[in-house]
């Protein structure tokens, strides 16, 4: 997206008096690479459902004929086989959904919209800002974390890092969200 129409979209999305200090959208790259951890979980996870279908189909049909129901005792690796391949495209999936995001930082708040059709917004106001922590490369892109979020499964509570990936000019964002949400929550 260009900068006037990424601009245009935060601008749609303000409430009664708010001013828009900072838009911009995820590197599309960037976004990439950070599902590349998932896509290298995915490459085992695909290759062993693939590799139990193959001896679930050989087992059943050893013998010349399959044993009747038991010839669809290999269909139940498909699933697995399905989300191995959801996994492994997970850089893909990034890299699209980095192409449907605008960030925006206001002077009340900070918000990651997802989707062009249908959008989901995700405020942070001052009270859900926390810790900065800014990844900064040589050229001034990086990623800033500025919430999190608490989820719970079976192994207990997971906290899950909230912020802008792959932006440029990641010191001017965090200055702002510094001084707008982080010290407007102090005072």
């Amino acid at each position: 997206m260009e900068n006037s129409e990424v601009e245009q979209i935060a601008m749609s999305q303000l409430e009664s008096g708010e001013r828009l200090l900072w838009s911009g959208s995820p590197s599309p790259g960037a976004m990439a690479m950070s599902g590349l951890p998932v896509s290298l979980f995915g490459v085992p996870f695909l290759a062993f459902a693939c590799f139990w279908i193959w001896g679930a189909w050989t087992g059943v049909t050893r013998g010349g004929h399959a044993p009747g129901p038991f010839l669809f005792f290999p269909l139940f690796g498909v699933p697995f086989v399905l989300v191995g391949l959801g996994l492994v495209a997970a850089p893909l999936f990034a890299y699209l959904g980095a192409r449907q995001t605008v960030y925006a930082v206001t002077d009340k708040r900070a918000f990651i919209l997802v989707g062009l059709g249908v959008k989901n917004v995700r405020s942070f106001y001052h009270a859900d800002v926390g810790e900065l922590t800014r990844f900064e490369k040589a050229d001034g892109s990086g990623t800033l974390w500025f919430a999190k979020r608490l989820f719970t499964t079976s192994s207990g509570v997971n906290t899950a890092r909230i912020g802008f990936v792959g932006i440029p000019n990641v010191r001017q964002v965090e200055q702002l969200i510094r001084d707008n949400l982080v010290e407007a929550k102090a005072a």
